[in-house]
């Protein structure tokens, strides 16, 4: 009996060794595929999809006239509710990169499925983690009326790239998903990206000379997008969460001396929204006393039709708003 346990527990211990080299040979020669990916050859555009319009145009910052870009997310839609449409996947199925939100936070909802699905569809896809390297910070709040137990969940903020200084390192991850994909315009890719970032440096610096000089050091807002900025800058952010898009304390009468206590604890008197802001969510702040200003979040796909903004026209513009609230 004892020499027959010996062999049981000696046959268990071969057959883990054996399961592990198995296992071992398969992530070999899944890096071999990843490292082996098929690339675009010189004289082709690199076909990139973004989830998000910031992203979309750090690709064509850095790709110029060899990339073809496409955003996912439409133009005003709430980001936290929405899912791709068959179209929008099988656009993916034929694209050559693939640049995520920051942490593919935004996406999680519906992120394993497609992902699934295009590993058979779309093996040598290049996924990019814009955000990779950045210290996340966690999301303020969670704006998604349709799923109010998601609420509860913990999650990372996405917004890190209203950072210029962040958005110099997503730059960085998204020159090496190109290359990586297009190996034959590395050099020019880089060349694009490096200049990009000295445009990214010089748009840290205004904000750093205009916000040093700000009258208040607080920025207000019910819309969580602005937590790297304010950290950057220096400001205090708070996210009230009795304000929301289309739903606000006016329809709560009895807690509007609330929110007035409330927000006079704050040194400000613009509240910031983001630019689907309801008008009557304004229309209660200014009856408050306060002042609405508006920060886009550069979310939703831009084209000449919506006219487009890239996203140091959108920065410039915001730092405008930024300095005018915090100067009242």
């Amino acid at each position: 009996m004892r020499w027959q346990k010996q062999i049981q527990k000696f046959a268990a211990v071969g057959l883990a060794l054996t399961l592990a080299l198995a296992g071992a040979g398969c992530t070999d020669a899944q890096k071999n595929t990843e490292t082996n990916t098929k690339q675009v050859p010189s004289g082709e555009k690199v076909k990139v999809h973004t989830f998000l319009q910031a992203q979309a145009d750090f690709a064509r910052e850095i790709g110029q006239d060899k990339v073809e870009v496409q955003t996912m997310l439409p133009l005003g839609t709430n980001v936290w509710q929405f899912a791709p449409t068959l179209k929008e996947t099988r656009d993916l199925e034929s694209a050559d990169v693939y640049v995520t939100s920051g942490g593919g936070v935004m996406e999680k909802r519906w992120a394993d499925q497609l992902m699934a699905q295009l590993k058979l569809k779309n093996k040598d896809l290049v996924i990019v983690d814009p955000a990779k390297g950045i210290e996340m910070k966690p999301l303020l709040r969670y704006i998604n009326p349709d799923d109010p137990e998601g609420a509860k969940q913990e999650r990372q903020d996405p917004y890190d790239y209203l950072d210029p200084v962040h958005a110099k390192t997503e730059v960085d991850n998204i020159l090496a998903g190109l290359s990586k994909k297009a190996p034959a315009y590395a050099e020019e890719f880089k060349k694009n990206a490096d200049a990009y970032k000295q445009k990214l440096d010089a748009l840290d610096q205004k904000y750093k000379d205009a916000i040093s000089k700000a009258k208040r050091k607080e920025l207000v807002s019910p819309y969580p997008a602005y937590q790297y900025l304010a950290a950057r800058y220096g400001l205090k952010y708070y996210v009230p969460t009795y304000i929301a898009l289309n739903d606000f304390p006016q329809d709560q009468p009895d807690k509007i001396a609330e929110v007035q206590k409330d927000l006079a604890t704050h040194d400000v008197k613009t509240i910031f929204f983001e630019m689907e802001a309801a008008p009557r969510v304004q229309e209660f702040v200014g009856g408050l006393g306060y002042k609405s200003g508006i920060l886009n979040t550069y979310e939703g796909r831009l084209d000449k039709e919506v006219g487009y903004k890239s996203y140091l026209q959108m920065m410039e513009e915001n730092l405008q708003r930024l300095e005018q609230g915090l100067n009242e």
